[in-house]
């Protein structure tokens, strides 16, 4: 968790960013990126399952966008992030995992 402060010294809920590193059974690692602006959130999900993930998340978007407006965020977004390409498999063809494939890493920039 990462963002600016308020004058009590808490993050500010207003503007922060959330990254969630979770090991699920059926989903297995997925990386979750959930940036918050003005109250307004954009979240990422990483995960090898891909479009299968879209799918099945689909559904549920609506109901988010509904729970979020009730405590006075907005959500602009949910995109979905296959981190596997042909290129990074290894020599017996199987994705390389999240783990294997080096450190997540990003840039913030605030103007």
């Amino acid at each position: 968790m990462s963002g600016r402060k308020t004058k009590e010294g808490e993050i500010d809920p207003d503007y922060c960013r959330v990254l969630f590193y979770l090991e699920l059974e059926r989903l297995e690692e997925t990386v979750i990126d959930m940036q918050v602006q003005n109250r307004i959130i954009k979240v990422t999900v990483i995960n090898g399952h891909g479009a299968t993930l879209e799918e099945a998340a689909g559904q549920y978007l609506d109901i988010l966008r509904e729970n979020l407006g009730k405590m006075d965020y907005r959500l602009s977004g949910v995109s979905f992030v296959n981190p596997v390409y042909e290129k990074e498999r290894d020599l017996r063809g199987e994705p390389i995992l999240f783990s294997e494939a080096g450190s997540y890493s990003g840039v913030d920039i605030r103007i």
